[in-house]
């Protein structure tokens, strides 16, 4: 299996290590290939060459029955398609597990004819192309036709039972993820006056890196600075502490593949206002999971944060809802019994092969 570095942050990072803390990697000899730990150029190559020549050296070998590959858009997607050109040389089935919520927009504005050509080779290349939702599988078919495509959610750990709502006053207000424009940190820290006009004790937490001064700068331009809390990127105890005391989560995302901080919500039981983009609709049951806004759309951003503080009822079928979609799609038990099954499907001809000699 190759992916990003699992000390990096983010979500695909979680994911990979969900699926270790399952037990999917002790249970199907998976060994981890990190193909990326940290910017810089040197670094990425330094990293990159190693990990293709370990893939290289197991390939020789015959040590590889299945190469599984995590992958997002740009650099990341540029250097897994490297180990599965690899793959395809020596015969070995691979699966491309797509997680980026731009890749149509890497596809059509930023490769030209021959990037493209490579992008579906890679894609239709694959034994299985795992689409996160079935919104990404119809994205994914226009742009590989002839490629297999698989829906797989993410898994998230998802308790016995429906934890406590966060009674607590003042509100707590959680965004987890990069502070960036594409994520609608901005629209967040824009519709704070109007929150705080009706709700002023009410407390907004952006916990993540990225550009934490530009949105300090923001907020106090805005004169809102004094409910914003940046702790910066957080994982862990520290993560799960926030989301335990959030009253609701909110990402006003412009792109998303399947965000898993959307999913560690529902199975919280923490409502979601989230953007109608890339797997969020689905996720959230097109709104009777969460509630769902148009991205960009400040005024419906802060409506939908004052009607959800404002109706305690609504926010606990939410809750419920959320909980029971989490349990049912998204727990390690519903995504390790289709992981196995895929990795089954893939091997499946291998051994016979070998009944066969």
């Amino acid at each position: 299996m190759a992916g990003t570095s699992l000390e990096s942050p983010g979500g695909m990072t979680s994911v990979v290590r969900m699926y270790r803390d399952m037990g999917l990697f002790d249970a199907w000899n998976v060994r981890y290939l990190a193909s990326y730990e940290k910017p810089g150029k040197a670094t990425q190559v330094r990293v990159m060459a190693g990990v293709a020549a370990s893939l290289l050296w197991l390939l020789l070998r015959g040590k590889v029955s299945l190469l599984h590959v995590h992958s997002a858009s740009r650099g990341s997607f540029w250097r897994k398609s490297v180990l599965c050109a690899l793959a395809r040389l020596f015969g070995v089935p691979y699966v491309f597990h797509l997680h980026s919520g731009e890749f149509p927009v890497f596809y059509d504005q930023e490769c030209g004819p021959r990037a493209q050509r490579w992008v579906r080779r890679t894609l239709e290349g694959a034994h299985t192309l795992v689409a996160l939702t079935g919104q990404w599988q119809t994205a994914l078919a226009r742009i590989a036709p002839n490629a297999a495509i698989t829906v797989l959610g993410n898994p998230v750990h998802v308790p016995s039972a429906l934890p406590p709502a966060h009674g607590a006053t003042p509100p707590q207000l959680l965004f987890l993820g990069r502070l960036r424009d594409k994520k609608g940190v901005a629209d967040i820290v824009r519709a704070m006056p109007a929150v705080l006009a009706r709700y002023p004790d009410a407390v907004f937490t952006l916990a993540g890196d990225g550009d934490l001064e530009g949105t300090a700068t923001l907020a106090r331009e805005l004169n809102v600075d004094h409910a914003l809390r940046l702790p910066g990127w957080v994982d862990g105890a520290a993560k799960d502490a926030l989301v335990a005391q959030a009253t609701m989560l909110l990402l006003p995302s412009y792109f998303e593949g399947l965000p898993v901080c959307v999913l560690e919500a529902m199975a919280d039981g923490v409502p979601v206002i989230a953007t109608t983009v890339g797997g969020i609709p689905e996720a959230l049951d097109h709104g009777r999971c969460g509630v769902l806004h148009a991205p960009g759309d400040v005024d419906a951003l802060a409506g939908a944060i004052v009607a959800l503080l404002d109706d305690a009822p609504r926010r606990q079928a939410l809750r419920e809802a959320a909980f029971a979609r989490a349990q049912h799609t998204y727990s390690a038990a519903a995504v390790r019994g289709a992981i196995d099954a895929l990795y089954d499907e893939v091997l499946a001809p291998k051994r016979e092969a070998r009944t066969v000699r």
